[in-house]
């Protein structure tokens, strides 16, 4: 090459090789100031592109300034549906400091308030709506927010559908601020349509599942008045039962039949068999895989079949549950299950075999309740170093379990509202070596609270009382026993170690127990939280706990990843009432809140 060819080179390769690094990206940071009001300080950090882009610092002040302008519009919109319509926004860029500070400056004016609400109808008149005030979510006298607004118009044309009015719609809504008075005032116009009662119903799309399975999740009686909220109840249960992917509930107008609607029920069904696998670990038990097989659908009535094994270090075992809906009546199920299995946990060996079968009746949407017949053949050696030692008893068992349960959260693995509470009552009787009769309760109660707006921190607590009555505990096999500790208990403590311990540190058992869990569940990001709790517990030798005697306690810490189908579990805890059998950490991995 020449020289000529050499400088021509050159000259293009210099610009790309120094021309990059001309432009580096301006770093910075945003303060918004001048907010007093919390909600409002939190939706502008939410809206600000300033702030969600500083981790993409743009090429030059000229385009941070472009950036700051296109946020002035954003922010004045978000404060005015906070219902602050006289918000003015500004900002200052101070290039003189690393990193370059934006200073985005707030006057949010007076907070305007609704002073009228009017509801009128398809021709400008007054429309009564069967709908108390006080529940509407936007109330003359309240801050003037645009929320509230959009709400109340669903809640009135809902309001409308569980009177009769399957076809009721927004024809039209009208927001007037006044800033001399400082007020807003909100006009809805509605078109209720005619009142109609429920005729009958089509289904379609089921490929497999019998229509008489869907037929009796119909939550309304054909030829009575028109109710959206039985239609909306109707639609949760079926999606509730797993067995489809949607399911779309329309009311159409029958020319054949005045005054009546036919109802197409349209659901697509789901893939009726799963196979899975998972792994879970803590300090205490080791590690446990399990595998499992299902069919949601084995005949064609919605039948579940479910197959299940587990390996660990303390337990192997094989479950076989089936269930049969609608049983003798809608809402009303046949269970039977079958286990196998080795426990090894440190109070006791225990090989068994149990099979149960039995009714569950869901009384309601929230309340359920089931009995069976249960049978259990048992060989079981205790490992306390106590007297009486009752070596390796062996026993067969008849018991009929019956419980009680009420659910009203809003999840089943992640609950952020609501309450759960359970009772258990199984009465049992023991052949071949000693001849108890006995009986062993549970009570369970679980709460939670959201707090916030956005609920990004749920307080969340749980008590748990058991009590065993009818035989002295040196009769009892071990593993009839109560105990407390581990991850479903009072963490801090290691599987059925909390409580009073024989002299080779293993625990005795007891008759009764007394558990408290208090957690607060905090989500940093949408898919990331953290959870510390406090846990008290233990278990006792009387038939009933003794408050008065000092529990076991502990705290800890939790990581949660939230996923679609519930968070993953880390939890990590230490307790406070040490003794020298008790490991200073507890690790706990597992998918699904701890209660």
């Amino acid at each position: 090459m020449g020289v000529r060819g050499f400088l021509l080179v050159f000259l293009f390769a210099a610009p790309l090789a120094f021309g990059s690094g001309a432009h580096a990206d301006l770093n910075y940071r945003t303060e918004i100031t001048g907010v007093e009001d919390s909600d409002l300080a939190n939706l502008l950090d939410k809206v600000s592109e300033l702030k969600t882009l500083e981790d993409k610092p743009p090429v030059s002040e000229e385009a941070l300034h472009r950036r700051a302008d296109r946020d002035l519009g954003r922010l004045a919109d978000a404060a005015h549906s906070l219902g602050y319509w006289d918000a003015e926004f500004s900002y200052e860029i101070d290039t003189e400091v690393d990193p370059v500070t934006v200073t985005v400056k707030v006057d949010p004016g007076p907070l305007y308030h609704v002073t009228s609400i009017e509801v009128l109808g398809p021709e400008g008149q007054p429309l009564s709506i069967p709908q108390d005030e006080k529940k509407l979510p936007l109330k003359p006298g309240d801050p003037a927010r645009t929320a509230p607004v959009v709400a109340t118009e669903t809640a009135l044309v809902a309001a409308l559908g569980d009177s009769g009015h399957p076809f009721a719609k927004a024809a039209d809504r009208r927001v007037q601020i006044d800033r001399d008075t400082k007020t807003m005032d909100v006009s809805y116009t509605l078109d209720p349509g005619p009142v109609m009662r429920f005729g009958p119903v089509a289904i379609t799309g089921l490929e497999r599942l019998n229509p008489v399975y869907v037929e009796g999740r119909v939550r309304w009686q054909g030829g009575e008045i028109y109710h959206e909220s039985k239609v909306e109840e109707t639609r949760r249960a079926l999606i509730e039962t797993g067995l489809f992917s949607t399911v779309q509930i329309t009311p159409i107008a029958d020319p054949e039949r005045p005054g009546e609607v036919r109802m197409t029920i349209d659901a697509t069904e789901r893939v009726h068999r799963t196979i899975g696998a998972g792994l879970a670990y803590n300090t205490s038990q080791g590690f446990g895989g399990r595998a499992f097989w299902e069919n949601r659908n084995l005949f064609g009535n919605a039948e579940n079949l479910r197959l299940s094994g587990e390996v660990g270090q303390q337990l192997d075992a094989f479950r076989a549950n089936f269930r049969r809906p609608d049983f003798l009546a809608v809402d009303q199920d046949f269970l039977a299950t079958a286990e196998v299995a080795n426990d090894i946990p440190i109070a006791y060996n225990s090989r068994r075999a149990i099979a149960t079968a039995g009714i569950e009746r869901r009384l309601d949407r929230w309340l359920t309740g089931g009995f069976s017949f249960l049978t259990e053949k048992a060989s079981v050696t205790q490992l306390a170093d106590v007297t009486p030692k009752t070596g390796t008893q062996h026993y067969e068992l008849v018991g009929l379990p019956a419980y009680v349960k009420l659910d009203g959260t809003d999840n089943l693995l992640n609950p952020t509202s609501g309450y759960r509470a359970q009772l258990n009552v199984t009465p049992a009787h023991t052949f071949s070596g000693s001849h108890l009769t006995f009986s062993t309760n549970l009570l369970l109660g679980s709460t939670y609270w959201a707090l916030g707006a956005e609920q990004r921190a749920v307080l969340a607590g749980r008590l748990a009382v058991g009590s065993l009555d009818g035989a002295s505990l040196s009769q009892l096999p071990s593993d009839q026993r109560i105990y407390a500790g581990g991850g479903g208990s009072v963490r801090p403590y290691g599987y059925q170690m909390a409580g009073p311990l024989a002299p080779n540190n293993v625990p005795i058992g007891g008759r009764s127990s007394l558990v408290l869990n208090m957690e607060a569940r905090i989500r940093i990001t949408e898919t990331i939280g953290i959870v510390p709790f406090i846990d008290t517990g233990s278990y006792y030798e009387s038939p009933l706990p003794q408050p008065g005697r000092t529990p076991l306690y502990g705290v800890g810490l939790g990581a949660r990843y939230y996923t679609a189908f519930g968070p993953l579990r880390l939890d990590l805890a230490t307790p406070l009432r040490k003794r020298s059998a008790d490991s200073p950490i507890q690790v706990y991995i597992s998918l699904g809140q701890a209660f």
